[in-house]
């Protein structure tokens, strides 16, 4: 990003890759929103949780994982984040897949109303 400086140059932050990283990634996920972010280098969020760092890691429902999503979505209202926001393989449910989309699409709504309220009232 250095090598362009250009404000149309940014990143894609994948939630779930990075917790997937773990302690390989360097800093964990809200620290990193929070360098990026506070770049204005984040145009877009991936958005999901795993169960553990790799070597062996399954995706989970978003609440369901070890990622404090609420801390990461307070990261991103932060740094005033105003891109794409992205629900990221969603676990599907075995009788209709709209249910798994429609849980984490509300659920990351209420974080964003919880974040964003919380920001306003400090």
């Amino acid at each position: 990003m250095e090598i362009a400086d250009s404000p149309n140059i940014g990143i894609c932050f994948c939630v779930g890759c990075w917790l997937e990283g773990g302690e390989l990634m360097g800093r964990d996920a809200v620290a990193s929103i929070k360098h990026f972010g506070g770049l204005d280098k984040i145009f877009k969020v991936h958005f999901r949780n795993v169960d553990q760092p790799l070597p062996h890691f399954v995706e989970t429902f978003v609440d369901d994982g070890y990622g404090d999503m609420s801390n990461i979505m307070g990261a991103l209202a932060e740094v005033g984040f105003r891109g794409v926001l992205i629900p990221d393989h969603i676990p599907q449910m075995a009788d209709d897949p709209r249910v798994g989309t429609a849980y984490t699409i509300a659920y990351m709504k209420a974080l964003v109303e919880q974040a964003t309220s919380e920001i306003a009232a400090a």
